[in-house]
């Protein structure tokens, strides 16, 4: 099971022995942390079990994660990095945003319980001071995750909130959006509706997330664009 698109084939040839198993072993208990969500309640996944289905020591997974929830935020910091690398032929603004929305919901039916459990660590975390703890994502973790892309450095991976400033920004220069609407509080909005549609939508069906982070977009941004009119 990919967690991420790939977008080229990986040179690992830059990087020391020491980088490239750091980031595999880094990647592999990811991988193996996204695959018991699927069968496991979250709160009944133990370091030790996880430990095992990776073939690591107890003391080995602390070297990487701190805690058991910091997989939540090595899952964000890279899937920021995806949506970005996904829309890259994509014009920025409106329809990027769009193309966010739909990527995650489709990813999102291969495995709910990963959305649904990095809501509620969105919920009870303070993430500006959790990503002080943790060993920022690497090059290395990068290239192995994605493949080999030019200037794959140069795509922030922190969060959604960055890739949808970006995009309204660019929503506003493309006259997408009406002269002075309000970029911090659409992306409120925005945010509110990525993370809250899925705790309501998808105990009814995953499948139909895409649908109602559509319907919801397009209630939402033309009216920002409407009540600047006279």
């Amino acid at each position: 099971m990919d967690l991420f698109g790939k977008y080229g084939i990986p040179d690992l040839s830059r990087f020391s022995v020491r980088e490239i198993k750091f980031a595999r072993a880094r990647l592999g208990v990811l991988q193996a942390f996204a695959r018991m969500l699927k069968k496991t309640d979250y709160r009944d996944i133990r370091i030790k079990d996880l430990s095992r289905v990776c073939e690591i020591s107890e003391p080995s997974f602390y070297n990487y994660f701190p805690q058991k929830d910091d997989l939540f935020l090595y899952f964000i910091s890279l899937w920021s990095v995806d949506v970005q690398l996904h829309t890259q032929n994509v014009r920025p603004g409106l329809a990027a945003i769009h193309e966010i929305f739909q990527y995650t919901a489709s990813s999102t039916e291969q495995n709910p319980a990963l959305l649904r459990e990095i809501i509620s660590y969105q919920a009870r975390t303070d993430t500006s001071l959790s990503v002080k703890g943790i060993t920022p994502v690497s090059l290395a973790e990068k290239t192995i995750a994605f493949g080999s892309v030019p200037d794959l450095d140069r795509y922030p991976d922190q969060g959604l909130g960055p890739v949808l400033e970006a995009n309204l920004k660019a929503a506003l220069k493309n006259r997408e959006l009406q002269a002075g609407a309000s970029v911090q509080v659409l992306n409120l909005v925005l945010a509110s509706v990525f993370f809250g549609l899925p705790v309501i939508v998808m105990h009814q069906s995953p499948k139909s997330l895409g649908d109602y982070y559509r319907l919801a977009i397009d209630e939402i941004l033309p009216r920002a664009k409407k009540r600047g009119k006279k």
